[in-house]
């Protein structure tokens, strides 16, 4: 059988990305070696025999400021990676992780802000990957991790870093290097001895290319108060004009779809999906699909009203998943004098949940 053409490589660009990161600064073919030569070499060094994924490495952003949360992943073979968390919304987020806390992906995804490389094996990569990987002079042996580069922004899935990304990778992955090559040269250096306690890379000022290291305190930040919904809208007048009877028990919830929204090439939108269910029947009032990043309170509104609008009636009392959703609903609920409670057990929205996703899923 005569083997399949290659396909011949484009010419090397200038920049990485173009048509991936339309209306954004996509990185130089320059910037991306300097990003393909930090990686190999935090790949040599196997850091994640080194550290465990607990033992963060801090740096500071030269542009924007924000510390950077680098985590070494890999000790158990499944996924190889260095993940850079960005700022203290996630940093916070990543404590919640690590203590499973989290158990709505919606959540993260709606908060998430991250750089990451990763080493995959050659038939994880996308076309964009294995491109960048031939101009690079990758090698191409069977069973070659091969490192890729992301992005993840609140509301998005992970995707091809932009210039400004690059650059944070690129300083992240370096402190990274910093701390695992002091680690392997002073095996008794303890840079987290303490809680709360890591070591802040800085680059020390001069010609030469130097770095110190600073065992620095860093304290995972207090969640932010809850806003309450703000939500004045025609629906909202209608509502209220009408003299509706009150019966019966709505429960409320918001979900993680997984359904990516977006055009095919561009960056993916991460979806979720604000639900209203009558306790007592299980009947699914319309669903409100929003974009991750959206305020769920204000979806749990909006979903709220079309459903008194459709039952022609008002709940005497509204259940949601988390006091954080209460909080935010509490005071548009309290206006029409419906009671409301949090409860970790909602079962109609439980069926009507996997009911849903189990669609979405088959429409995908």
């Amino acid at each position: 059988m005569a083997k399949r053409p290659v396909e011949p490589l484009p010419a090397r660009p200038e920049h990485c990305f173009v048509k991936e990161l339309p209306g954004e600064n996509p990185p130089s073919f320059s910037a991306l070696v300097d990003l393909y030569e930090l990686a190999t070499r935090l790949f040599e060094l196997r850091p994640w025999k080194l550290l465990h994924e607990g033992e963060l490495t801090l740096v500071r952003n030269s542009a924007s400021g924000d510390i950077c949360y680098c985590s070494v992943m890999g000790s158990l073979g499944e996924v190889i990676a260095m993940h850079a968390y960005i700022g203290q919304e996630s940093f916070r987020l990543y404590h919640r992780i690590a203590a499973e806390e989290l158990a709505d992906p919606g959540e993260f995804f709606a908060t998430q802000r991250s750089v990451y490389v990763e080493f995959v094996p050659r038939k994880d990569l996308e076309r964009q990957d294995r491109d960048l990987l031939a101009w690079l002079g990758h090698p191409q042996t069977r069973g070659m991790a091969s490192p890729i580069f992301r992005a993840i922004r609140p509301g998005f899935f992970p995707w091809f870093v932009n210039a400004e990304e690059a650059q944070i990778l690129a300083e992240c992955i370096q402190a990274t290097i910093v701390v695992s090559t002091a680690v392997v040269e002073h095996e008794t250096a303890d840079f987290w001895d303490g809680a709360d306690r890591y070591p802040m890379v800085s680059r020390v000022e001069g010609q030469q290319r130097r770095y110190q290291i600073d065992v620095v305190e860093a304290k995972v930040p207090d969640e932010p108060p809850v806003v309450p919904v703000q939500f004045a809208t025609d629906m909202l007048a209608q509502v209220r004009r009408k003299d509706y009877p009150v019966r019966g028990v709505m429960e409320l919830d918001y979900i993680f779809s997984g359904t990516p929204i977006g055009k095919k090439n561009e960056r993916m939108a991460s979806s979720c999906v604000a639900l209203a269910v009558d306790a007592a029947s299980g009947f699914l009032y319309s669903p409100e699909v929003t974009q991750s990043n959206a305020e769920a309170g204000e979806a749990l509104a909006k979903v709220f009203l079309k459903a008194v609008q459709a039952n022609r009636a008002l709940p005497r009392e509204v259940r949601v998943r988390t006091q954080r959703l209460k909080n935010a609903i509490a005071p548009l609920m309290e206006s029409f004098g419906v009671e409301v409670r949090s409860s970790s057990k909602l079962f109609a929205a439980d069926e009507a949940r996997s009911a849903l996703i189990g669609f979405l899923g088959e429409e995908r």
